[in-house]
């Protein structure tokens, strides 16, 4: 079978996995990034494929529907929708006349999920990006969160926690390095949740690969040990997501409940390992007010971060958060009047810098 894949402008680490899966079957697999729309469909026209897979979420599902029309008033190909917005909201694609891939890929072509076995074709996507993308690439060792935060929609997805073998992450790494990898960013929702894995892991990372990474932290899941044994095996910087300096907020909007202490306590173990400290902040929280983001402002300033990483509040299909919201910003289906407008409304931008002892505005 002929497959065309369509991703919007990056790396997609799921999409990577299926297309290696096909592949192992025997398909034929090409992949077109939406640089150019106009562009990619007439290249899709050349390929002639059997099948058209389109990958979105939340934030760019419009511009999957709007590139599934493009493609039916120019071919009679099948097209199938998959990816976190299609799975949790499938009515938003079936009422468009597209069929959609619910949850994993891999199963619905027929297979099971081996990410020890079938590494994901990251060359495929390799091809279409710039060159630096080799050298600084994204990795998981495992997939799935054991928290239930409102503005997330992970729990909906039903995923259990997947850990990758030790040794399994190694050899991937391994062929990485030897084909022009430099920097690692784990992007496991919580690198450092399992210490005992951790251990070996990283005794076997120092040994075998030590190549300088960042890695997603938790503030219940970082000690003392855990600081000094990342900073010893390369790490260089820790990545927390806190949301907010105000405990009211974080508790009874976030439905996070780590203290202002214990996060304290967890960035003062990552400073004291010297490892750099970056921190997530959320935009726009329900019950946000000027005292708040004060608070908030106070809060991060006694934490000495590298950088503070702003957000947009995403009222994400299903999410808790979404009861909070107020009518125009909630996801539609719970009542919302314009919630396009602030699907689309992500953005991720350093904030503050540590330079000495103070934070400045860069």
């Amino acid at each position: 079978m002929r497959i065309a894949f369509y991703c919007k402008d990056d790396f997609n680490l799921g999409v990577a996995y299926v297309i290696a899966y096909l592949k192992s079957k025997g398909n034929e697999v090409r992949l077109f990034l939406e640089h150019n729309e106009n562009t990619s469909v007439l290249r899709q026209l050349k390929f002639s494929p059997d099948l058209v897979c389109i990958s979105c979420v939340t934030a760019n599902v419009e511009w999957g529907i709007n590139l599934a029309k493009k493609i039916r008033k120019i071919s009679k190909v099948k097209i199938l929708f998959g990816g976190v917005h299609p799975t949790l909201c499938p009515e938003t694609i079936e009422r468009e006349g597209f069929e959609v891939c619910l949850g994993d890929g891999i199963s619905y072509f027929g297979g099971t999920f081996e990410p020890d076995n079938t590494w994901p074709d990251r060359e495929i996507f390799l091809r279409e990006l710039p060159p630096v993308h080799r050298a600084y690439q994204i990795f998981m060792t495992g997939f799935g969160c054991p928290f239930k935060c409102s503005y997330c929609n992970s729990q909906n997805l039903h995923r259990k926690l997947i850990r990758r073998s030790a040794d399994g992450c190694v050899r991937e790494l391994e062929y990485l390095k030897a084909n022009g990898l430099k920097y690692v960013l784990f992007v496991d929702d919580i690198f450092t949740i399992n210490r005992s894995w951790l251990i070996d892991f990283l005794r076997s990372y120092r040994e075998n690969i030590n190549l300088p990474f960042t890695c997603f932290g938790h503030t219940k899941f970082i000690d003392k040990e855990i600081a000094t044994l990342l900073r010893n095996s390369s790490c260089e910087c820790v990545w927390l997501g806190i949301q907010s300096g105000s405990e009211d907020i974080r508790k009874n909007i976030l439905n996070r409940h780590e203290t202002n202490e214990d996060i304290s306590n967890a960035c003062k173990v990552i400073k004291d390992a010297k490892l750099k400290l970056m921190i997530d902040h959320i935009f726009d929280l329900p019950g946000e007010t000027y005292e708040s983001l004060l608070e908030s402002f106070r809060f991060y300033k006694t934490l000495r971060p590298d950088v503070v990483n702003c957000y947009e509040l995403l009222y994400l299909p299903h999410a808790e958060i979404n009861k909070f919201g107020h009518s125009e910003a909630k996801y539609e289906a719970d009542g919302g009047r314009n919630y396009n407008k602030y699907a689309k409304s992500f953005q991720a931008l350093p904030l503050f810098c540590n330079q000495g002892n103070s934070l400045s505005t860069g």
